[in-house]
């Protein structure tokens, strides 16, 4: 995945706000704070504040996920570092199905 910004990053995501906490958890332990809408992540010289604002259901059939639109906002590090660390944290988010 290519990004030439690093700052902004604005995702929406199949999970309901505490999934995503459970997930952001996993993924840097011990260097997550806050909930259950606004997190900040710290992780080497690198912060994330992420910010959620819950949107509709999707539904299929009887079957309803969640959403969230997530706006991730990264300050330190280089471009490199910060890449690395979002493709982690997407690999350690991952949910199962696909």
């Amino acid at each position: 995945m290519e990004h030439s910004d690093w700052t902004e990053l604005v995702r929406t995501v199949s999970a309901s706000p505490s999934e995503y906490a459970r997930g952001l958890h996993q993924a840097v332990p011990g260097g997550v704070t806050g909930g259950p809408l606004h997190f900040a992540v710290c992780a080497d010289d690198m912060r994330i504040q992420i910010d959620l604002i819950p949107g509709p259901d999707h539904v299929i059939a009887l079957l309803r996920l969640p959403s969230l639109t997530a706006t991730w906002r990264l300050t330190g590090g280089s471009a490199a570092s910060r890449q690395a660390l979002v493709a982690k944290m997407d690999l350690a988010m991952r949910r199962g199905g696909g």
